[in-house]
């Protein structure tokens, strides 16, 4: 008997036997799918985020408009909202909304009793994608952001005080004991490309003669790297290169299971370059024209001025939680806070 011949006996023998289960299986999971409580699972998915949300120092609350099926083991979330207070009350809150979400498990790994999840994000006209694995004993997430415009997260701009333009690249993998970020391991490689501080045209920032408009400055390249050790992240690259200021840094995070109550402490420096400062009279006066004697405006608080370097660099400490993070001059306890970090709406000097 031929291979062949021998392979459609088989089939005849075993076919009806295996095929009406197979097909029984997949009816249900398609009535299943079409009938399961999407509204509820909604709602409670809601209720538990904005409640483990409640202790956290800068609180978020999550909103879902609908929820639905993806295919057969996937869900389908749109019109997902997550809303931050700011640091300012006189300011709203800070909204990140995020056009459509799916995410879908694998069906081989609950068979061994594991939760393996890919999912992806399109928002900001661009793309996030991931995997989060859950064994029980251990948890994995590996995220990939791609072309992500920084310039439409309105939640950046309320904290920053103005519009920050760049598109996001990169990569975030954790491995999580006991399912902990506090005792997380991992690797952080993040790059936002031609970035600008401002609007298409003009930067408002605060200063003692009331707000200035300059030009946009031009950010650059921004790098962001970092590797994680039993829950403390280090971060070995800070900078920016490319543009009209040149940043350079380093600095650890504590982290934390709530990702705004993370601990940060990182030591920062920037010039701005003599092309930008001279631009025009404003620029001149707030940063100091280049070669001159005068003090510029941002040195008009002494502690300001001895956190400048004798290369020209402007020294900062950055302390505090990822939610809410504190700016100051370093060796210092000055509210300078240049170009509206930590929260302010522009840059005070007192």
């Amino acid at each position: 008997m031929s291979t062949e011949t021998r392979a459609r006996a088989l089939l005849k023998k075993w076919g009806p036997r295996l095929g009406y289960p197979v097909f029984y299986l997949f009816c249900l999971v398609v009535f299943l799918t079409w009938t399961f409580p999407f509204d509820q699972l909604r709602d409670r998915v809601v209720a538990q985020f904005n409640a483990q949300q409640k202790g956290a120092s800068a609180p978020q609350r999550l909103s879902i408009e609908e929820l639905e099926s993806s295919w057969l083991t996937g869900v389908k979330a749109t019109g997902v909202r997550l809303t931050s207070p700011s640091s300012d009350p006189t300011k709203p809150d800070a909204k990140i909304v995020l056009d459509e979400v799916r995410a879908r498990i694998s069906l081989l790994g609950l068979l061994v009793g594991n939760k393996n999840v890919s999912f992806s994000v399109k928002a900001f006209d661009g793309d996030v994608k991931g995997d989060f694995d859950d064994t029980g004993k251990e948890r994995k997430i590996d995220v990939t952001f791609e072309g992500v415009d920084m310039g439409k997260v309105d939640a950046i701009a309320a904290s920053a005080g103005f519009p920050l333009e760049g598109k996001l690249d990169g990569t975030i993998a954790f491995q999580l004991p006991e399912g902990k970020a506090s005792k997380a391991n991992g690797k952080v490689k993040l790059q936002i490309k031609e970035m600008y501080a401002g609007t298409a045209k003009e930067l408002t920032v605060k200063t003692p003669l009331g707000p200035f408009t300059l030009p946009r400055l031009k950010v650059g390249t921004f790098d962001v790297e970092g590797e994680a050790k039993e829950g403390v992240l280090k971060l070995s690259k800070i900078g920016a290169s490319g543009g009209d200021v040149d940043v350079n840094g380093d600095g650890r995070v504590q982290l934390r299971e709530n990702a705004n109550d993370a601990m940060l402490d990182a030591s920062l420096k920037f010039k701005v370059n003599d092309a930008y400062r001279n631009k025009n009279d404003k620029t001149k006066m707030l940063f100091g024209t280049p070669g001159g004697k005068e003090k510029p405006m941002l040195e008009m608080d002494p502690r300001m001025a001895k956190a400048k370097t004798a290369e020209g660099f402007y020294g900062l400490q950055v302390r505090g939680t990822l939610g809410r993070p504190d700016v100051q001059p370093a060796g210092g306890a000055a509210t300078i806070m240049p170009f509206g970090a930590g929260g302010s709406s522009g840059t005070n000097f007192k």
